[in-house]
């Protein structure tokens, strides 16, 4: 028998099971553990998750449903066709059942492990998004932005970092004094931008351009800006999602690397 859970390792495994599968997917998964306090798919996936543990838990005493969701999740047959998704996903229940001295194996099974604390998730976290865009081939300037400090609670503050780190490139190259989508206006976009990634003599060349400014003011729109003024509290972020913007940025800052100033030296 396991000993009951706290409510946040249950919210924090609900979560991460809740985003790996559909509601449909959720409701078969929940009938072969089984949770029979199901609230129904008209409601958040991972509070339907967290309800039907929760409630088990209060009658039973135990936490054995918890590990029993777990394992119905994760079993390998179960994720063969969601790998890499489900890959994070272990590594995430990881981080919160270590806490509990709990890991999760390839195969799905809940076995003992030793206790983390806060500071050995957080290191566990960049480490692993470090290793994935090093392997990924990540630009320089974008790895730097893997610290353990900037994804303690999620990714975003990585990414709000890398993001401000490309302004930062781009005005010293430039000289610029400006930020943001106003930074990209002034430097990369227009007939004869400032800083080129090409020479600009094509149709072709010219189109590379614009779209990779573009991609830059996107980055910059979607993220830089609402993180900047809005509160923490309203924006988080995946890995996955970490991942995809990163791998942009690390396209753009390639780019960079070759850069043409306005008065033909390389930059």
């Amino acid at each position: 028998m396991i000993s009951a859970f706290p409510l946040g390792t249950i919210e924090g495994v609900s979560k991460i099971i809740g985003d790996l599968y559909s509601g449909t997917e959720l409701t078969r998964i929940m009938a072969e553990v089984p949770l029979r306090s199901d609230p129904g798919e008209g409601h958040t996936k991972w509070r339907r998750l967290a309800h039907a543990v929760s409630n088990n838990q209060a009658k039973t005493g135990n936490g054995n449903a918890l590990i029993a969701l777990v394992r119905a999740a994760m079993r390998a047959e179960r994720t063969l066709d969601r790998k890499s998704r489900a890959d994070i996903a272990r590594d995430e229940l990881n981080q919160v059942l270590s806490l509990v001295s709990l890991k999760v194996l390839a195969d799905g099974r809940v076995a003992t492990a030793k206790r983390a604390s806060t500071d050995t998730e957080a290191l566990a976290r960049s480490e692993r998004l470090y290793k994935i865009l090093e392997q990924r081939g990540a630009h320089a300037e974008v790895l730097a932005y893997c610290r353990e400090d900037l994804v303690r609670a999620d990714y975003y503050e990585a990414v709000f970092e890398a993001i401000k780190g490309l302004g930062a490139r781009i005005r010293s190259q430039t000289g610029v004094d400006a930020d943001g989508y106003g930074l990209i206006e002034k430097t990369m976009a227009g007939s004869i931008p400032p800083l080129r990634i090409n020479g600009g003599r094509t149709r072709t060349e010219r189109d590379e351009q614009l779209g990779i400014a573009n991609l830059a003011k996107g980055l910059f729109s979607a993220f830089r800006n609402p993180v900047a003024h809005e509160p923490k509290l309203h924006w988080t972020m995946s890995e996955l999602d970490a991942l995809d913007v990163l791998g942009t940025l690390s396209m753009i800052h390639r780019r960079l690397d070759t850069a043409i100033s306005r008065n033909g030296d390389g930059v």
